[in-house]
């Protein structure tokens, strides 16, 4: 971090400078690894680069894990024919949905060659969530 004009020390380290500043610094909730004024926590906690970021809608959580346990039984596959029209339309958002954001992972450049190729690869073995 860079000194301000005017201080003595960087952001950091202004604790040590506790009779140059009155602000209390304390560590931050979401990585102990940098401080933040407490006055200003509600307002840090919402830019924190630490914090949690929102999942992708078509994100499940362990969804490659496998059984937790041997006793878990997986889930039993429906045919397509036996879903209700709401359930069918539901499944058809999902779709989209999930196809749009490949598009757009395959297509992203920041994802390089070798990203795409894998991203690739996943969709025609079947192995992605799509």
């Amino acid at each position: 971090m860079v000194v301000a004009a005017g201080k003595r020390f960087c952001g950091e380290h202004a604790g040590a400078a506790e009779e140059e500043n009155a602000r209390k610094r304390i560590l931050c909730p979401l990585d102990p690894k940098h401080t933040v004024y407490e006055d200003q926590l509600a307002k840090h906690l919402k830019k924190c680069n630490s914090r949690e970021k929102p999942k992708p809608d078509f994100f499940i959580q362990d969804i490659n894990a496998g059984l937790k346990d041997e006793t878990e039984i997986p889930e039993q596959l429906v045919p397509i024919s036996s879903l209700s029209e709401e359930q069918l339309e539901n499944l058809i958002k999902k779709l989209r949905k999930a196809s749009e954001a490949l598009h757009d992972a395959l297509n992203d450049p920041k994802n390089g060659d070798s990203a795409t190729k894998h991203l690739k690869q996943q969709v025609c073995l079947g192995h992605s969530n799509y």
